[in-house]
């Protein structure tokens, strides 16, 4: 049996962290294995992938789901693949919910990605959050978590994987941390079940290119992680709805012509003070 790892990581950040705390597991003896859906048109394109979940994850005995948080909530592409997870009908998989951040909060999504993965049948035994560089930031006058995830956040994933293993080889018994994940305060959890991810960046998603400027270097398609872009007559063009966007800005400030035009990234600069907005504290810890 062994530990799935589920991935989405626009900037290399999740993943990273990811990486290194399936290290820890695979350093205390644990079969662990990756699927890294960032880029993959098998699960960001297709509307039914409950089947394609169903062949990749194959028998495992604990998922973990590893993603980051945009304005508050977890991705839409993950939390959109997890309630798409086959749903356990024997007994219960025991779950671990990893995100990172690179604003000043993660709110509501562990605790909307327990609700999730705990409808499939599994447990969610503990939540874990991240602080991680975000590429949105990357032209703030100060840039947020610049360098994270450094050793502080080694420690907390350190910390998760000697409760994983306690629970794998069964010296603790799986418990659903739901109280745990619902640790941010009552405030902000209801704007938050009210303001969806795409009631506040919605109307933002009109990222576009700028035809005379665009040099056809293609660093926008390597960089997407949901494949906007691709090259269309020998000229990079959008080929996906707008809607599909997540405002990650990776194209933005991959862009070595400046020629992709990014509404949300003003609209960020104000709303997390150019950088020096107050951050949640702790910034990174494990809630079970």
């Amino acid at each position: 049996m062994k530990v799935v790892f589920l991935v989405f990581s626009p900037s290399g950040h999740t993943l990273l962290t990811a990486q290194n705390f399936m290290n820890m597991l695979e350093n205390k003896g644990v079969s662990c294995d990756m699927i890294n859906i960032t880029k993959n048109d098998n699960y960001i394109q297709k509307e039914d992938i409950t089947h394609t979940l169903y062949s990749d994850i194959g028998e495992h005995c604990m998922l973990v789901v590893c993603a980051p948080i945009y304005a508050g909530h977890c991705e839409q592409n993950m939390l959109r693949i997890i309630h798409m997870l086959p749903k356990r009908k024997n007994g219960r998989i025991p779950a671990i919910l990893l995100v990172t951040y690179g604003g000043v909060h993660s709110s509501v999504a562990l605790e909307e990605m327990g609700k999730g993965i705990r409808s499939r049948g599994y447990i969610p035994i503990m939540g874990i959050k991240i602080a991680a560089e975000h590429t949105l930031t990357a032209t703030f006058k100060k840039r947020i978590n610049r360098q994270l995830p450094g050793e502080k956040e080694q420690q907390v994933l350190a910390e998760a994987a000697e409760i994983a293993v306690n629970v794998l080889n069964g010296k603790t018994d799986p418990v659903d941390a739901k109280k745990a994940l619902e640790y941010a305060p009552f405030p902000k959890r209801l704007m938050f079940r009210i303001l969806s991810q795409e009631k506040i960046h919605g109307k933002y998603k009109k990222v576009a290119i700028n035809s005379q400027i665009c040099n056809g270097c293609g660093q926008c398609i390597r960089a997407c992680p949901v494949n906007m872009f691709a090259y269309v007559d020998n000229k990079v063009q959008l080929i996906r709805n707008p809607g599909h966007c997540i405002l990650c800005a990776e194209c933005y400030h991959h862009c070595s012509a400046g020629a992709i035009i990014h509404p949300y990234i003003e609209v960020a600069r104000k709303r997390l003070s150019d950088g020096f907005a107050e951050l949640e504290n702790p910034q990174s810890a494990v809630y079970h």
